[in-house]
This record gives C-alpha cells, structure tokens and sequence, in this order.
C-alpha cells in the first residue's frame, strides 16, 4: 500500500497534480447494470494503450467480463459513459498509466499493456454499497492496480488497520 506522497514519487508527479485528478469522482454516472439492489455505485470505463511512455486511449467499447469471471454482471456489453476529456489529459493521470506499465514491463518484459480504467464511486446512503457485489474475481487479467482516492462518510468501513465510521470510498480499478 502507497500513501499519497508515495504515489506521487512512483507516478513522478507532484502532489497538486495527483489531488487534480479528484473532482473527476465527482462526476461519474450511476451504473445501469446492477442486477443486485438500489444503485450505489457511480462509474465510468475507458481504456488505454500504454506502450513505455506513449498512452493512446483506445476507441470506446463496452466492458465485457465472461460469467466464469463474473457470475453476477458477466455475459453481457456494459457500455459506461468514458472517463471525461479532461481527466485522460491531466499529467498525473497519464504518469499513473506510464508507471503502471513500467511496473508490469519489470515483471513480464516490456509490452504493450492493454488497460480498463473503471474509475468508480460506491454510495451507502442506502444501506451498505458493494464495490463487487458478485463477490472476489480476477477478471483474467495479468494484473490490477486499485487507487483509493477519497474516503468520506463511510459506514462501518475499515481501511487497513484504522476504524474510521465516519467515511465513503471512491476509488480507480
């Protein structure tokens, strides 16, 4: 786990530059496709190419998981509006990406590395939001990187170590 400053040292980017990214969380579009409750969560997709230091963002697409995968939302085209203009073209966002994909290129040799950003935010002002409601999946995928970007308001969460009830979640898959 990285504490801010420490993302800022991996991404190589300035502090200020990393807090810009946060305003995008507050506008993000509910989900459509839940099948499992009330709407909690907020999100959009967009995807990329991040090829050493180039980061293409790829055509829009839905996202599209097998039921092996994800038994509850799995099987069909989910078509989330696409991160805004504006954050795909914050420095600190393209840093994010080209660390990433260093990180990756260390592990299995430098690639092309094909990325799904779901920049999403759960709401548990009706009850208890479920980040995966269809319960721990990998997706098939060689790697993850999750970002926490803001906690407020939360009910009964636990980050780490520390109880903090008073707090909410948004976070970047």
């Amino acid at each position: 786990m990285l504490r801010p400053a420490d993302v800022c040292t991996f991404a190589g980017c300035a502090s200020s530059e990393l807090e810009a990214l946060a305003p995008a969380w507050n506008d993000l579009p509910l989900d459509p496709y839940l099948k499992d409750t009330v709407p909690y969560r907020r999100r959009r997709h967009s995807c990329f190419v991040v090829e050493g230091k180039e980061v293409t963002q790829a055509p829009h697409r839905a996202h599209w998981q097998p039921l092996d995968y994800n038994a509850l939302h799995g099987g069909m085209k989910r078509l989330f509006e696409p991160i805004a203009p504006a954050t795909v073209a914050a420095p600190a966002w393209t840093r994010l990406l080209q660390a990433i994909g260093e990180v990756c290129s260390t592990v299995k040799g430098p690639q092309p590395w094909y990325v799904e950003a779901h920049p999403f935010r759960i709401d548990t002002s009706h009850g208890i939001g479920r980040p995966t409601p269809e319960g721990a999946h990998r997706d098939g995928v060689d790697f993850v990187a999750i970002f926490l970007v803001e906690r407020v308001n939360i009910k009964g969460g636990r980050a780490g170590s520390s109880r903090r009830p008073d707090r909410t979640a948004s976070g970047l898959l």
